[in-house]
């Protein structure tokens, strides 16, 4: 069958070969497939600038043949090349704007549209069209700010950079400089040689140009000398260093394009050429960029003179394009660099003999201070001490001394250093009170700097650090204001508030408890006594508490100041308008001031507001908040308010009263009551209301909501913010004592004061801090810091292993970012003090900048000073405020068989004012 069949398969393949045949015949032999229609390849850059080569390579497909290719609207300037692309299809375009097609210059700037590239094999095209748009070339300077005496770093080396001129030499330059009189009236002249500081400018062309570009520049500066202060007339130093030039280079004496003496050790590199003004000094010149250059360097120097000056400007300018094809500026309007010169005479800073920069002097007092000196220098350095502009105290309001060569003080404001000595004393004085008057509210405040207006233009002063000011207050009130006379009121917690009024609650031992808030000036006159509750309505010793708040309110469409303060107090008797709810209940009472109203009577109540339990209520803190104006209180209850749960014995409270708008009138609103406990007692001791959600701090013997007790008393605080959101409190301690009197939401942490028998260290471990304790002798004072959260980053105690505790703190207060703790002592709590075993004030000031520098590792270093009047049977019972200036405190002395209540004052640096 294999055999039969293969003759017939032979015969179709035959066949099927003819019909193929055939068919190729017919179509003409075609047996390729059809090529592609001419296509270009590429989309050339949109913008072009003038004097720079614009080039493109474009690639090409597609056609039968080889490719042709043209440009059809195209500019001048804009041409192919005559040869095509061998290595495959495609053109080379390429122009320079300005320059080929017929040197067009500006002519050729502006945007051309739809030019097309066309591509053709003779039979058919393909078209790439594209818009170019010509722009300037421009030019720009850029330069840092010098610094007199130092020397600009040379770039780095690059293709397209010029080669850096000569810096590593120091040039010269010779001027003239005025010399005044104690007045500033021109006295002479004298000639000076000074080193110069060669420093840098780069002109950068922002694409390399075919051609040399020539630009010429100068220095300019806005001094003129014929500019005076007002009512001074040249020649004086109130017009060269007068308010209007201070602050302006002047050509020739702080900077030059060359100095006078500088050709030799700086030669000028082949791309600059300097020039003389009419004045003689080489102020200006022509910089020169070869073609492919964009960065280049113009050389300047600055002059190391021996005047003290703030920092000074000028101007390089970019005046002229004498040849090539570059533009001043994108607009070709200008270009112009400020040039800063900073001065590096040496530098004074003022401060106390403890290192700070602020205190308080009374009036008829005198004290030490420092002037510190750095820099460097090459001899006697004077500083000028004198009021700055911001001072409230001028000339004839203090007096500054220095000890002459036999040792003793004299009147002089020049203090000098010679080579070696860097600290210098002066002493301010005071005048006293027959001859200081103060018709202000506010204490006087002297702001001590370096006299700048008699130093400018004379040499071999030192100029003035930055922030170096001393600001010392001038303190009126020169004996302790005393509070209790013969009426036997009794004060109980101060305030300081506006324009330095001080605000002291307490109530009449001699007239029912009478609760009264006396506010005092700062020289201690009373000028104002309120009477919060009614003289015929018999408390029983209420102890008030007060806060003083000053808030942005708006009236109408004006933002206007609030001064207001807030007393709360304890009574369990009816009032006028306000029953008992039974047992203790809590009043509290908000006050505005009315500048309008009658003297003595500015202060008025706004509200009074009574709220309790069935049981006992009594308040230990209160405070406005600051944003709002909400009037929060902390303090204790033996029963149960409405809606909270009452855990045990004597409860903490806080508690939020809203003021609000009921009709013409301003009525109270009770947002919000919570209560918060243990099966023991808690003692509440302060609040804050600084954040919308105010605080309590307190102590426990118990274990408060669902916190663990650590030992015998633990501290506790927490925030609430409305009536039935989760409190979360914060129970901490060791397991000793920590027994809390007192705490403040400030400086980035919530910080406690309390008194215990331990020594406190936090141990810190990569996930968490825990507090450790370890006892002492006696009883001592810590001040611990929390964050919000509960987590301790601060422990600080006054005890330390080698000293026996015998404090008792009572106080807390925030004072110029550090914190002042006061209370009592009966050992040797300050330096030179005697252990008597008597009862003395205390008050010490600590640092949370040192807690953070140190990291808890050198505690001793946190502690500022500390102070112990020698006041017998004394103890400091509340704190306040007084701008950061003064820190006032309410004392309590035993004289005879009863107490003398009075207001003594303290400076920052620890030393008594009154």
């Amino acid at each position: 069958m294999r055999a039969d069949s293969l003759p017939s398969i032979t015969s179709l393949a035959r066949c099927y070969g003819l019909l193929l045949l055939l068919a190729m015949i017919t179509t003409g032999c075609k047996t390729e497939k059809s090529s592609d229609d001419p296509t270009v390849l590429g989309v050339p850059p949109t913008e072009a600038y003038l004097g720079v080569e614009y080039y493109y390579n474009f690639g090409a497909y597609g056609g039968e043949r080889i490719l042709d290719f043209s440009l059809t609207n195209a500019p001048s300037w804009l041409a192919l090349e005559e040869t095509s692309n061998k290595a495959r299809p495609g053109i080379i375009m390429r122009g320079v704007p300005g320059l080929s097609g017929g040197n067009r210059g500006d002519e050729d700037l502006g945007k051309i549209t739809n030019i097309n590239l066309i591509t053709t094999d003779g039979e058919r095209a393909g078209v790439q069209p594209f818009d170019i748009e010509v722009k300037r070339n421009p030019l720009s300077l850029d330069a840092d700010t010098f610094t007199e005496g130092q020397t600009t770093d040379a770039p780095e080396a690059r293709d397209n950079r010029c080669e850096a001129p000569e810096l590593g030499e120091t040039g010269s330059h010779s001027y003239s400089v005025n010399l005044y009189d104690s007045e500033g009236v021109v006295t002479d002249t004298e000639a000076r040689t000074t080193e110069t500081r060669p420093v840098l400018v780069s002109v950068l062309l922002d694409q390399p140009s075919v051609t040399r570009i020539d630009v010429a520049f100068e220095l300019s500066s806005a001094f003129d000398p014929g500019v005076c202060d007002q009512g001074v007339e040249p020649e004086h130093q109130r017009c060269e260093e007068g308010d209007a030039n201070r602050d302006e280079a002047i050509i020739g004496k702080d900077i030059v394009a060359l100095g006078s003496g500088s050709e030799g050790a700086l030669p000028a590199p082949d791309y600059l050429n300097y020039q003389q003004d009419e004045n003689g000094i080489y102020s200006k010149g022509v910089i020169t960029l070869e073609p492919g250059i964009t960065e280049c360097y113009i050389r300047l120097e600055v002059v190391d003179d021996t005047l003290p000056e703030p920092s000074e400007s000028s101007q390089l300018i970019l005046t002229e394009v004498r040849s090539g094809l570059a533009a001043l500026g994108p607009s070709d309007s200008g270009v112009k660099a400020s040039l800063i010169i900073d001065d590096n005479e040496p530098l004074v800073r003022l401060e106390t003999v403890g290192g700070r920069q602020r205190d308080a002097l009374s009036v008829g007092a005198q004290r030490q201070y420092v002037a510190v000196l750095s820099g460097d220098r090459s001899g006697t350095i004077r500083v000028k001490l004198g009021a700055t502009e911001d001072s409230l105290a001028k000339a004839g309001d203090y007096v500054i001394q220095v000890r002459n060569n036999e040792g003793e003080w004299v009147d002089n404001d020049i203090l000098r250093f010679p080579m070696g000595v860097g600290r210098v004393r002066f002493r301010v004085k005071i005048p006293g009170e027959e001859e200081y008057s103060n018709a202000g509210m506010d204490d006087r405040f002297l702001l001590l700097g370096v006299d700048q207006d008699y130093q400018a233009g004379r040499e071999g002063f030192a100029g003035a650090a930055d922030a170096g000011e001393l600001r010392i207050n001038i303190n009126e009130l020169v004996t302790p204001l005393i509070l209790n006379g013969v009426d036997e009121f009794i004060p109980t917690d101060i305030a300081v508030g506006h324009q330095g009024r001080l605000y002291v609650a307490g109530y009449d031992d001699l007239n029912n408890d009478q609760v009264l808030v006396r506010i005092f000036d700062q020289k201690g006159a009373l000028l104002q006594e309120v009477a919060v509750s009614d003289g015929a309505t018999a408390l029983d010793k209420p102890d008030p508490v007060i806060h003083f708040a000053q808030r942005q309110v708006t009236q109408g469409s004006t933002r206007v100041d609030r001064f207001e303060f807030a007393v709360a107090f304890a009574t369990d008797v009816d009032m006028p308008g306000h029953t008992s709810r039974g047992g203790m209940d809590v009043v509290a009472s908000l006050y505005w001031y009315d500048s309008a109203a009658a003297a003595g009577s500015e202060y008025s109540n706004v509200w009074t507001f009574r709220s309790g339990t069935s049981a006992d209520d009594v308040p230990r803190w209160v405070g406005i908040n600051k944003d709002n104006g909400f009037v929060a209180i902390a303090g204790e209850t033996s029963g149960r308010w409405a809606g909270e749960p009452r855990a045990g014995g004597i409860d903490s409270f806080l508690q939020r009263i809203d003021t609000v708008t009921d009709g013409d009138n301003l009525v109270p609103r009770l947002a919000w009551t919570r209560q918060v406990g243990s099966s023991q007692d808690e003692a509440v001791v302060s609040g804050s209301s600084v954040n919308a959600s105010p605080y309590l701090f307190g102590s426990t013997e118990g274990a408060v909501a669902t916190q663990i007790s650590a030992g015998s008393q633990d501290l506790f605080f927490y925030n609430a913010t409305n009536t039935d959101g989760t409190i979360n409190v914060y129970q901490r301690g060791t397991d000793g004592s920590e027994a809390l009197v007192d705490g403040i939401n400030n400086l980035n942490n919530l910080w406690l004061l309390g008194n215990s028998d331990r020594l406190y260290t936090i141990e810190e471990t990569d996930e968490s801090k825990r507090l450790n304790s370890e006892p002492v002798a006696g009883s001592t004072g810590f001040v611990f810091g929390y964050s919000s959260a509960g987590d301790v980053n601060v422990a600080f105690s006054y005890a330390d292993s080698s000293r026996t505790g015998k404090e008792n703190f009572a106080a807390l207060l925030a004072f110029d970012e550090d914190l002042i703790a006061a209370g009592s002592s009966t050992g040797a709590f300050a330096e030179g003090a005697a252990d008597s075993g008597v009862e003395q004030p205390i008050i010490a000031r600590i640092s949370p900048a040192d807690f953070d520098a140190n990291n808890n590792d050198n505690p001793g270093s946190w502690d500022s000073w500390r102070v112990q009047p020698a006041i017998n049977g004394a103890n400091i019972t509340a704190l306040a405020n007084y701008r950061d200036d003064e820190i006032v405190t309410l004392v309590r002395e035993t004289v005879g068989a009863g107490n003398e209540w009075k207001v003594v004052l303290f400076s920052g640096e620890g030393l008594r004012l009154n």
